[in-house]
């Protein structure tokens, strides 16, 4: 097996990200059940999705350093770092924004409340001001921690380097200590807004660069059938971990503010299935890998970014055109419509998604090579 077939099951959970993602948000417009009651709790946590994407990132952006040190050759310049995040983000981000100020998806009450919301989505800081916050497009929340984060890495990397465990346990305990002062001091004002902030999610990227450690420190090693095996033991009992997070925050939602409370004390325990999931995958059994990295998530994986910055605001203009047409007043009483609806929405989007990632997000990247900038790019971008 090649490194990048070695790697495949991290875009195969990316592509599982993405699809829990869209699925929550149709899901928010129709209420369609789930295609079997004891999966009724996927679609209303899809936003678990999310944190998955954060998950991802840690691993991705510390991969290339960690391979890089333990093969003895010098590690990415941060200035090449800078450069593929750039490339990757901004332009796709920037364009969205364009789209839905000028179809009118975005609309403002001032021309001052315009001006401060761009500007705040431009060095990804609306995250900090409930007014600016979703102003524009309520998915463009995640890519402010993101890039928050990618700011904060080089200081996260130098401690990392040097005590891998000790940094990470460091994180976990910056995010506890975040949300469970939030959550202390302003349960019913401003603790959302400090739940969806960086301190909040920062163990989730922790948790992706100690299984990047993981992975680079012992995937060299000789292995056997018996220790695929065990591996593979591990990703299922990471699977069965979220699973019973997800039905347990599932079991809380007519508790107030139950989505903000619940993460409070277990965004980490995701974090730790998460950790599961991918480093016993990436270890596992080949059969488990290619079940894992099959081509449709793969596929689903690679078109992600663009089906995450347009899903939301394209099913919610569905719904204002009534598209597919409905006859009653409330649509969500009409199960054939919440059927024609969920399908149109996926088969549109998805549409869109790969279209906009053949025709504009990957001629940008491939811009690199040209550049003689793609030398030290993982396997995994």
């Amino acid at each position: 097996m090649t490194a990048a077939h070695r790697l495949a099951p991290l875009d195969g959970l990316r592509g599982i990200a993405i699809l829990l993602v869209v699925w929550y948000h149709v899901w928010q417009i129709t209420w369609l059940p789930a295609p079997h009651p004891a999966l009724e709790f996927l679609p209303e946590t899809g936003f678990a999705g999310v944190d998955l994407f954060f998950f991802l990132s840690g691993f991705v952006i510390s991969y290339p350093f960690l391979a890089a040190r333990d093969a003895g050759e010098p590690t990415p310049s941060w200035g090449h770092f800078a450069y593929r995040r750039f490339i990757k983000i901004v332009p796709s981000y920037v364009l969205s924004m364009l789209v839905l100020i000028a179809t009118g998806y975005a609309h403002f009450d001032s021309f001052g409340d315009a001006a401060s919301s761009i500007a705040a989505h431009l060095v990804f800081v609306h995250t900090w001001w409930q007014s600016t916050f979703g102003s524009i497009n309520g998915v463009l929340w995640s890519l402010a921690i993101e890039v928050q984060f990618y700011v904060l890495f080089p200081l996260v990397w130098w401690c990392f380097r040097r005590s891998a465990f000790a940094t990470a346990g460091a994180l976990v305990a910056i995010a506890l200590v975040w949300r469970y002062a939030a959550g202390h001091c302003c349960l019913h004002t401003t603790m959302p807004l400090m739940i969806e902030n960086l301190p909040g999610y920062i163990d989730l990227f922790a948790a992706g660069m100690l299984s990047a450690f993981t992975y680079v420190r012992f995937h060299e090693r000789r292995r056997g059938a018996l220790a695929a095996s065990i591996s593979t033991a591990i990703a299922f009992a990471g699977i069965a971990l979220f699973w019973l997070l997800s039905q347990n925050l599932y079991d809380d939602r007519l508790v107030d503010m139950w989505p903000y409370v619940w993460q409070i004390g277990h965004r980490s325990a995701w974090a730790f299935a998460f950790f599961l999931i991918a480093t016993g995958t990436l270890f596992g059994a080949c059969w488990w890998q290619r079940i894992v990295g099959n081509p449709l998530l793969i596929f689903c994986g690679a078109i992600s970014y663009n089906w995450y910055l347009y899903h939301q605001a394209i099913a919610r203009a569905l719904l204002a055109a009534h598209l597919p047409p409905y006859a009653t007043a409330n649509a969500v009483n009409d199960p054939r419509w919440q059927v024609a609806f969920t399908a149109l929405a996926f088969t549109l989007t998805l549409v869109q998604a790969t279209a906009l990632t053949l025709l504009f997000e990957r001629p940008l990247l491939n811009l690199r090579w040209r550049m003689g900038l793609g030398s030290r790019a993982p396997a995994t971008q």
